[in-house]
């Protein structure tokens, strides 16, 4: 894999709408109107621009699969966090969406350990014409080498039962299972310890 540089960020925005297409908990967030399709691609334009500088989003060579990830203490400087989030409220949520996806946000932070610093992946994506042939297994194996060579544990959450059984084949484990009430769909918690 290499790291992702800004050059790449065509591929990478068309990469992940794509495959969270249907996913539930980005639907969640992303307005359903006529431009759905368009809003979900602000979020991983927007998802995008919010990791690249802090140079935690690889590629691989072949630019068929994509992983974005972060340290948990990484912030963005204020100014740019505020621009980020208003282009999220104009071009994903809308004013309306503010309230779910900061609810959402909220929720999810208060299940992640604030004792200690650990890598969160936020994204992973493989093109559908080489789903199933090893290439989201050469990404997260990369992560969970970090991981392991770093000391620190990996967080993520998924809505899909697919993405979920991938997770646990790698050994993550589920720490959390949000009850279908919150979001309409169960929301699983995983984290996987370094070894």
């Amino acid at each position: 894999m290499i790291k992702a540089g800004k050059i790449h960020k065509q591929r990478i925005v068309e990469l992940l709408a794509e495959c969270v297409d249907t996913n539930k908990s980005v639907n969640w967030i992303v307005k359903q109107d006529s431009k759905r399709k368009e809003r979900i691609r602000h979020l991983m334009d927007y998802s995008f621009d919010a990791c690249i500088d802090l140079e935690e989003i690889y590629l691989t060579e072949d630019q068929n699969g994509v992983i974005i990830c972060t340290m948990s203490d990484d912030k963005l400087p204020f100014l740019e966090e505020a621009y980020l989030t208003a282009r999220l409220v104009i071009q994903v949520t809308g004013i309306e969406g503010v309230t779910k996806a900061l609810k959402r946000e909220e929720y999810i932070n208060s299940f992640h350990p604030q004792d200690h610093e650990f890598i969160y992946i936020w994204f992973i994506a493989v093109d559908k014409t080489v789903q199933g042939k090893g290439v989201g297994s050469l990404m997260i194996n990369e992560i969970i080498n970090k991981s392991d060579k770093e000391n620190m544990p990996v967080y993520l959450e998924t809505s899909d039962e697919r993405t979920l059984k991938f997770y646990l084949k790698h050994g993550f484990e589920i720490y959390h299972t949000s009850e279908v009430e919150i979001f309409g769909f169960e929301l699983y918690f995983l984290r996987r310890l370094p070894e």
